[in-house]
């Protein structure tokens, strides 16, 4: 049966995955629906909540308002909250009743620019649709909206130029909150995270970079325009600190493995398939992934997931005797008698398997399941 879960949880959906994008830019984001949604974000989706508060606000839609479409009471009530909030900007993100309504997300944010005299953002999530698509879009809308913008404006908001741009570090595609500051140092210090500690002032230089890294497959899209744009070079994958890699490494190769598979977000699970491959007994090392599958950068054995029972077949029938992944997904096994290690993805199980840091994370990565 089409969409029936059985043993994994539902997966982060693509509103949170705006919301991650967004979260730390100082803007005040407005979930577009009747207050469910705000609560999955805030309480299960969003890991910076219990540290780093954000101005995230429901629209408290009801039958009527969605039905009727009264985008006047929307205005209204965005520019009461505004008048106690310092917001950068006005971040509008869609969940299924705005979907459904066809709200027109374009007019929105003429009238409200008119009316506030602040950029509104409007990402067009449908809650129907995973966290990295969620993510793609409002990194394009944040980047159309700011990028470029690098005068004074950037200063005032205290933008730096930094050497390397790195795209898809958010807590949902990396190990643990502290992430972002291990790829910077890996990236020679002088380096931005874009969606995960930076601010408005550095997208508004985004364009003054010498490359981008792009970490996972949401920030593929941004980066390939900003090279069609403005010239500037990108590179993908995901580096991992050398002591963190031995230790995991020491774990599967205990497992004696000849045929692997990974699991999680495609460029963090093709860095460590390539690492796996160089193993002695590896014969083969492929990835698997219910998210973004990015053509260019798919290799031949690389597999997209869709339905539950689809990873039970793909093992089965390509005999992998090693499965690497998010600890949920062992459930989704049952018979199959492999070695699966543990590779958490937030995403995919959230605080269930999350980690406080780098050092935590990979402390248990590679754990026997």
């Amino acid at each position: 049966m089409k969409g029936l879960r059985k043993y994994i949880s539902p997966f982060t959906p693509d509103q949170s995955g705006a919301v991650s994008v967004l979260y730390g830019y100082g803007g005040m984001l407005i979930i577009m629906d009747a207050g469910g949604c705000v609560g999955n974000i805030c309480g299960f989706d969003e890991p910076r909540w219990l540290d780093s508060k954000s101005a995230i606000f429901s629209a408290g839609l009801r039958d009527l308002d969605a039905i009727l479409g009264r985008d006047d009471l929307l205005i209204r009530k965005t520019k009461d909250a505004l008048a106690d909030v310092d917001a950068e900007f006005v971040g509008l993100i869609g969940t299924p009743v705005p979907s459904v309504i066809a709200t027109d997300y374009r007019a929105l944010k003429r009238l409200m620019e008119k009316d506030y005299h602040i950029p509104v953002i409007p990402v067009e999530t449908n809650g129907m649709e995973l966290y990295d698509r969620g993510q793609d879009k409002a990194y394009r809308q944040l980047f159309a909206e700011f990028a470029g913008n690098g005068g004074d404006g950037a200063e005032k908001r205290g933008g730096t130029v930094y050497d390397v741009g790195i795209i898809g570090a958010t807590p949902l595609d990396t190990p643990a909150k502290d992430s972002p500051e291990h790829l910077r140092t890996l990236c020679g210090g002088r380096a931005v995270c874009y969606g995960a500690g930076d601010c408005i002032g550095d997208v508004m230089k985004a364009e003054t970079v010498k490359k981008n890294l792009v970490v996972s497959p949401s920030g593929l899209g941004i980066a390939r325009k900003m090279k069609d744009e403005a010239g500037i070079p990108y590179e993908v994958g995901y580096p991992v600190e050398e002591a963190h890699c031995e230790k995991f490494l020491g774990r599967l190769e205990q497992c004696s493995p000849q045929k692997v598979l990974v699991i999680h977000q495609q460029i963090f699970a093709d860095g460590i398939r390539q690492k796996a491959a160089e193993l002695p007994g590896v014969n083969e090392a492929d990835t698997a992934t219910w998210f973004m599958l990015d053509k260019e950068i798919k290799r031949s054995g690389d597999a997209k997931l869709r339905e539950e029972d689809d990873l039970l077949e793909l093992v089965t029938e390509r005999g992998y005797d090693t499965v690497i992944g998010d600890p949920l997904f062992r459930r989704a096994l049952p018979g199959w008698k492999g070695n699966y290690l543990s590779l958490p993805h937030f995403a995919v199980s959230g605080s269930l398997h999350a980690a406080e840091n780098e050092e935590d994370y990979w402390q248990n990565a590679g754990e026997l399941i």
